[in-house]
């Protein structure tokens, strides 16, 4: 074989290569159907990447500089959700037969910002309206349910938190709670005695798992004394850890009476 016809052949296998390279990219650059669930926007085909819940326990009415507060807190928690990532809003609240229940005000798969939907997929730009409009209605809802007194006499956040981490189904999972943390429920009330965790633990197992990751963000109040504050705060970071999850944080989000 000349030299000639070796250089053909290398030049024939090249132009293959980069026929097949540039079929390859413009397969995967090709705008694919976004397959979504209508009712929660999360895709059918892929498992949720991360679950990030918020977990409002209100039990008194709110100022309304800490409504305002909120309103813009959920804003930019609802903007940053990542492509594939499900945003879960919930709330601790009394009916008016002074029961407490746990509401759903938004529960839904987010597509991501404007360059994954250009990118990706075909008719994400319209899922992204979608979501960014379903969160309008929920967002009126917190702050018109912020603004009134709460009926009901209890709050069962160690209940709630185990319903909550019981069900979740997704890579990974984020809970954001924003409360008091002063459990006022059926086995234990904290406004007569302040349990260990280890006694939490034992009413309200959580299954141990390192991807979940806890936000608590910590409703202070003016008639608790620091001591009281500072117990609970620990308590409850106590009960999270020594399941293997992990309290990120545990700040003051606002004080109030």
């Amino acid at each position: 074989m000349t030299r000639e016809d070796k250089k053909g052949i290398a030049i024939i296998v090249s132009l293959v290569l980069l026929g097949l390279s540039i079929f390859y990219l413009s397969y995967q650059l090709k705008a694919k159907k976004y397959n979504v669930d209508k009712k929660s926007l999360c895709s059918k085909d892929k498992v949720v990447q991360l679950k990030k819940i918020v977990l409002i326990d209100k039990s008194d009415k709110w100022s309304s500089h800490n409504i305002e507060k909120m309103h813009s807190w959920l804003s930019e928690i609802h903007e940053g959700v990542a492509m594939n990532s499900r945003l879960n809003i919930l709330s601790i609240y009394g009916d008016d037969e002074n029961k407490t229940k746990v509401k759903t005000l938004f529960d839904k798969c987010s597509p991501g910002n404007y360059t994954d939907c250009n990118a990706l997929y075909e008719n994400c730009r319209d899922i992204k309206n979608n979501y960014n409009h379903a969160f309008q209605e929920p967002l009126v809802e917190i702050t018109e349910m912020l603004a009134k007194p709460d009926e009901s006499k209890t709050s069962p956040l160690f209940e709630t938190v185990t319903e909550i981490v019981d069900n979740i189904q997704s890579q990974e999972a984020e809970i954001h709670i924003i409360s008091d943390f002063m459990e006022n429920a059926y086995k234990f009330n904290f406004y007569k005695e302040v349990v260990s965790a280890d006694e939490a633990i034992k009413e309200y197992a959580l299954p141990h798992s390192s991807k979940i990751r806890v936000y608590m963000h910590i409703i202070e109040r003016r008639k608790h004394p620091r001591e009281l504050l500072d117990k609970v705060k620990s308590v409850w970071k106590a009960y999270f850890e020594k399941q293997g999850i992990t309290v990120v944080s545990a700040k003051r989000f606002f004080i109030t009476d």
